[in-house]
């Protein structure tokens, strides 16, 4: 204004229609929250050309205005039936994510006990194996060792496991090496879980932040 700049307010009616006819629904009402005249070129049937562009834009449908509405109330109405159905389509969208994140929990918690069992059965074979190693050794020092209190002990040892050792130790050592195959495995879907359960809360909590 100070500077020989015209204000928007200052141009001639026809000028000001023909820039606000390039405006989108949502420039045209924030303009209009601005001030009286801006209200008035906005809301008014001066501008009902600009809202049957927008309408027929958006909304293709060719149809006559509605006599008590306007081309500005048939696009109220078809924007809320639009968002309407687009919050419904959202909410069904965040409910079948939460459905998503219920079963993949319950998969992560399936997994986990399934490798806690699979750890205990590790454990439980690592110590097998020690044991039937013992006594193997055991059967040795009773072939070797001469005194009578020492392959006495030895003795009970062997007597109390009398299956074949070695291949008993065999057998144990293909079950530990299947139980950490197993666990490894478990591991690798349980990582793979827990991975889509943080995508599907990231993209959820984008969902509920729109």
């Amino acid at each position: 204004e100070g500077g020989g700049r015209m204000r928007l307010e200052d141009l001639p009616t026809s000028v000001l229609c023909e820039v606000l006819s390039r405006f989108e629904a949502q420039e045209l009402m924030t303009l209009a929250c601005t001030c009286k005249l801006f209200h008035q070129v906005a809301t008014t049937d001066i501008t009902d050309g600009f809202w049957m562009r927008l309408y027929k834009l958006h909304y293709g449908f060719d149809v006559e205005p509605d006599p008590e509405c306007g081309w500005k109330g048939r696009y109220r109405d078809a924007f809320l039936r639009t968002k309407l159905i687009r919050q419904r389509s959202e909410q069904r969208r965040v409910t079948l994510i939460e459905n998503q994140i219920k079963d993949i929990e319950r998969e992560v918690r399936t997994l986990h006990e399934e490798a806690l069992d699979l750890k205990h059965q590790v454990r439980s074979h690592a110590s097998l194996y020690r044991e039937i190693d013992r006594v193997k050794s055991a059967e040795v020092a009773l072939k070797t060792w001469s005194p009578a209190s020492v392959s006495a002990r030895h003795k009970q040892v062997v007597e109390q496991t009398p299956v074949d050792k070695a291949t008993r130790l065999c057998c144990v050592r293909q079950e530990i090496e299947v139980s950490k195959h197993l666990l490894k495995s478990v591991l690798l879907r349980l990582e793979n879980k827990k991975r889509k359960l943080g995508a599907l809360e990231e993209t959820l909590t984008a969902s509920r932040a729109r």
